[in-house]
């Protein structure tokens, strides 16, 4: 929902922060001074709704809800108004307003017995307004006891639940077979929000013979049209489908329909992580399952950074569902699938959400090389949050792994992982040891990737060892291969690090050419965490050089992303602009932000 106000806000995807905290805070930004109302329908409760709250006096907010929102009222002054179900006459008007007065007026008791069907509520009679639209040449009497035939046959519960499922059965009981079938499987969908592929997969048909259903179920209002090609349901709607999937469909039928899905998003998912890293070695996946829609061929760097964006909640909602459908070896892959984005965004509570998950799923299947795969991932996730010893624990078990099973590229890559790990400790010695072997490993693997990869950062730990000349070396080595492979991201990382080295050597203008180089290319990729890290280093020769006011300019634009990044080395940051040290011409340890790959580990 927080992406959503700040899309219609105007921020570009590609500037939404990852953490629904830093979001938060960028809306109420957004909202200061502005005069603006918020509506926040069907709330499910205070705390779903609180971060969306503005802090200027100007904005009015409206917040809907089928519970009360007490606690509001206490904690932010709010007034709660109970709103009382409407009136016979009240929900007649609705009817009128929805299929005309004419006839309406024509049939007042049947127009009032179908009002008490619906229980007067707006929605149920919504619903039922569109099912008499579609039926002109016929009495409101008829419709009236169409509809309490239907309400006989339904379980009971509440008034209103038998309500609402009565006219969302007349509804449904009235679509044709095909657009039935389509809302009975939206039940599996574990996501708030899906497009015309995501139908298509549940049904095993095409993406263009799914949009019609789409309209259909649009029509009579069991799907709400959200943006282009996005669709929702109304979670009574949701609730409804997966009453009838679960009922409707045999377990064949539903086992087959997720597997789709969640290959669907699978399959997807690769190409769109390709389009931001084509250089990358992924896992093999195996075909998909019969039915599986094409996935959108032909991702651009910015539509795949854009998909991933808007289908993050539902690719992590899919991990889950895939690791409790048994199916164990997708539930691993779509997390590990993503990396190229989760790495370059920094999504951190979807990246450890869906990588635990992952763990889980490979646990129960005893998969060593996706076990492997998926604690590198982790352990990059916990080594960036600054959580060491559980970092260390699971490098150590997967280069274990890697070992038993001969992996040499993986082991390569943990090596890798392993160096970072051991940099940030402050143990440059041992770094530079394991970035070393996992250069040699990576070309005996014929992984050019890899090996720029382990090269650039076997320079920055040698740079840190006051071997700066071997630094550069390696470093310009990396530059070239990478370069060669079209790997924007690395050379972001590269160009920084050789700026560090410059600016170590007392070159501080080609440190500072390098730099702007290296901002350009980041800035480019939507690299916003190693933006930051340009930016840092920028600062300390800008400082180097006497440009006190300059530098302050450059760690202050770090300080900003770092924050909306929820990252913890924004403190050190905080340090820089609070000491404002005096002009040195050296900066023995490099910048507080300073390790990171391009790709996993």
């Amino acid at each position: 929902m927080l992406e959503t106000f700040l899309l219609d806000l105007g921020v570009p995807p590609a500037d939404i922060p990852p953490t629904a905290h830093r979001r938060a805070t960028l809306l109420r930004t957004k909202l200061d001074r502005m005069r603006a109302l918020l509506l926040l329908d069907n709330a499910s409760d205070a705390q779903q709704v609180r971060p969306l709250l503005p802090g200027g006096s100007g904005c009015l907010v409206i917040i809907t809800s089928r519970r009360r929102l007490s606690s509001l009222a206490v904690r932010e002054g709010a007034r709660c108004v109970t709103v009382p179900s409407f009136t016979s006459d009240e929900a007649v008007t609705l009817l009128r307003e929805a299929i005309g007065t004419e006839r309406v007026n024509s049939e007042p008791t049947a127009a009032h017995e179908i009002a008490r069907l619906c229980a007067h509520l707006p929605l149920a009679v919504r619903v039922a307004a569109e099912r008499i639209s579609a039926h002109p040449h016929v009495t409101l009497d008829e419709l009236a006891r169409e509809l309490s035939a239907i309400d006989k046959r339904l379980d009971v519960l509440s008034q209103e639940d038998e309500a609402v499922r009565a006219v969302f059965s007349w509804s449904y009981r009235a679509l044709g077979d095909d657009a039935a079938g389509l809302f009975r499987l939206l039940g599996l969908h574990p996501g708030d929000r899906f497009g015309s592929d995501i139908a298509a997969a549940l049904c095993g048909i095409e993406s263009r013979s799914a949009m019609p259903l789409l309209r259909q179920l649009s029509a009579v209002r069991l799907v709400d049209e959200v943006g282009q090609d996005r669709f929702r349901q109304h979670d009574l709607l949701k609730a409804y489908s997966v009453e009838l999937v679960r009922t409707e469909e045999s377990e064949d039928q539903r086992t087959a329909a997720v597997a789709r899905l969640v290959d669907w998003y699978l399959h997807t998912a690769y190409r769109a992580n390709h389009a931001l890293a084509p250089q990358r070695r992924d896992p093999e996946l195996d075909p998909p399952a019969d039915g599986v829609p094409s996935s959108p061929a032909g991702f651009t760097y910015e539509q795949a950074l854009m998909w991933c964006e808007a289908e993050l909640p539902n690719l992590v909602a899919t991990t889950r569902l895939a690791h409790h459908s048994g199916l164990h070896k997708q539930a691993w892959q779509l997390p590990v699938g993503l990396w190229n984005y989760l790495f370059l965004r920094k999504p951190w509570t979807a990246w450890i959400t869906s990588h635990t998950i992952a763990l889980a799923a490979v646990e129960a299947s005893g998969d060593v090389f996706g076990r492997a795969w998926v604690l590198n991932n982790l352990a990059h996730a916990h080594r960036e949050r600054q959580e060491y010893d559980l970092a260390n624990r699971e490098l150590a078990e997967a280069l274990t792994l890697r070992r038993q099973i001969g992996d040499e590229t993986g082991q390569a890559w943990t090596l890798t992982g392993s160096g970072y790990l051991a940099a940030e400790l402050g143990r440059r010695d041992k770094a530079v040891k394991l970035f070393s072997e996992a250069v040699e490993l990576f070309r005996g693997v014929g992984d050019r990737h890899g090996e720029a990869i382990a090269s650039a950062s076997l320079g920055e730990a040698m740079r840190r060892s006051g071997r700066d000349a071997e630094a550069l070396h390696h470093l310009s080595r990396a530059l070239e291969i990478m370069r060669s492979t079209a790997d924007r991201y690395g050379e972001g990382f590269t160009l920084t690090k050789l700026g560090t080295t410059l600016h170590d050597l007392g070159r501080y203008q080609e440190a500072l050419s390098q730099f702007d180089l290296a901002l350009k290319t980041r800035r480019q990729v939507g690299d916003r965490w190693g933006e930051a890290e340009t930016l840092v280093s920028h600062g300390h020769t800008l400082n180097a050089l006497g440009d006190r006011q300059e530098a302050q300019v450059s760690w202050r634009k770090a300080l900003a992303i770092l924050d909306e990044l929820d990252d913890p080395r924004a403190n050190e940051v905080r340090n820089y602009l609070h000491d404002m040290p005096a002009p040195r011409s050296h900066e023995p340890d490099g910048p507080a932000v300073s390790t990171g790959s391009s790709d996993q580990v």
